[in-house]
């Protein structure tokens, strides 16, 4: 919800502050929701010490829902050179403190958890040491901003649980028909084209998102930024992932040892779901943005529905490698789709324009990859 505050630009102390509480009363519900099932779960997992584990974890909920707001302000300024340098000294200390607690005590997954709740205070205090005073909340609040803030944050919330389970749905399919031998080396390679869209995707929605919600009035302005974004980071992720295909079996022995060549085989057939997948981190930021996150919510239930279909097909074969394809195929259809059902709507580009800042990229790419695959153009170290 604290990306509503990015959208509306301009916004009053009051529905600023409306917004803070609105985020804090969020988390204390997540926290007090997670303290309330952590018996339950103990005793259908016949683990009793998950109790005070999952009770432990809420403490993080507790500060996350204070934070968010903060960081917002951070991203709407353009301050997010402060924010990384936060995150990093954070992450630091928390990295610091598990160490010590797992040497120093006989604490084991606790000591994990108590490093997470570590980097939330430590990064919350630093937030607060470099916030501004008028971002501070005020004991004030707006019933019209709430209805604004929580219909925005419903969808968004809404889009955000649907792409996880589009993340998970083939995993859990291929172990229910193909079982867990198989789904471990999918799981494996997946897990690896994934990896370095987990880093690519916040960062495309920090730079993106404050500068399309400065922009959201203006039409031509939008498009200009759109179709410079869209071919930046389509080439960019198109470079990232032939070296990770031409490296993929050192990477592979290097990580996961040399008894696993059947993940490196199957890398290909993925690449080029994390060649386009980082573009949805862009569509993401424009709705976010413009305040249109109803049409990213509709939008990811009908991508949802592509990839299942395509997926259901595709195991079908029961050949692990059709069913790697269908995760590429499934993406370049959804990148095909997307701009009737979600950027026409939005950014008025027209298909021309958009089809030119991608498909190139992608024809080549998908020609580099085939010619590597065949003729074995690996580089071993």
């Amino acid at each position: 919800m604290s990306s509503y505050l990015i959208h509306r630009q301009q916004i009053t102390r009051k529905e600023q502050s409306t917004i803070f509480w609105v985020n804090a009363m969020l988390g204390a519900m997540t926290a007090g929701l997670l303290v309330l099932m952590a018996y339950p779960l103990a005793l259908f997992y016949k683990i009793p010490e998950l109790t005070g584990l999952i009770a432990l974890t809420s403490l993080n909920f507790l500060i996350l829902g204070g934070l968010s707001q903060y960081q917002a302000h951070f991203i709407k300024l353009k301050k997010v050179i402060i924010l990384v340098r936060i995150e990093m000294f954070s992450k630091l200390i928390a990295f610091m403190v598990t160490v010590a607690l797992l040497y120093f005590t006989p604490l084991r997954p606790a000591a994990v958890i108590l490093g997470l709740f570590t980097n939330a205070l430590i990064k919350l205090i630093c937030i607060l040491y470099f916030s501004e005073k008028t971002w501070h909340p005020t004991f004030e609040f707006s019933g019209d901003s709430f209805k604004a803030a929580l219909k925005y944050g419903s969808f968004q919330l809404g889009s955000q649980i649907i792409n996880q389970f589009r993340t998970q749905a083939d995993s859990l399919l291929l172990a229910k028909f193909l079982g867990p031998e198989v789904l471990g080396i999918y799981s494996l390679a997946k897990d690896l084209v994934l990896q370095p869209l987990k880093l690519l995707t916040p960062v495309i929605n920090r730079l993106a998102l404050p500068r399309f919600a400065e922009k959201q009035s203006s039409e031509s302005e939008l498009k200009k930024i759109y179709l410079n974004s869209t071919f930046a980071i389509c080439s960019s992720s198109a470079l990232l992932f032939l070296i990770i295909d031409i490296f993929a079996p050192t990477v592979v022995r290097i990580l996961y040892g040399a008894h696993h060549e059947q993940v490196a085989v199957l890398i290909p057939y993925m690449l080029l779901l994390g060649v386009l997948r980082p573009m949805g981190g862009l569509t993401g930021a424009i709705t976010q943005a413009n305040g249109k996150t109803h049409i990213e919510f509709y939008w990811n239930i009908i991508a949802g529905v592509v990839m299942l279909g395509i997926l259901a097909l595709a195991l079908l074969s029961k050949n692990i490698l059709v069913i790697a394809s269908a995760l590429s195929i499934s993406q370049v259809t959804i990148s095909f789709l997307v701009y009737p059902f979600f950027i026409k709507p939005i950014v008025d580009v027209g298909l021309f324009p958009h089809l030119r800042n991608w498909l190139p990229t992608t024809i080549v790419v998908t020609l580099i990859i085939y010619l590597i695959n065949h003729y074995q153009l690996y580089i071993s170290l």
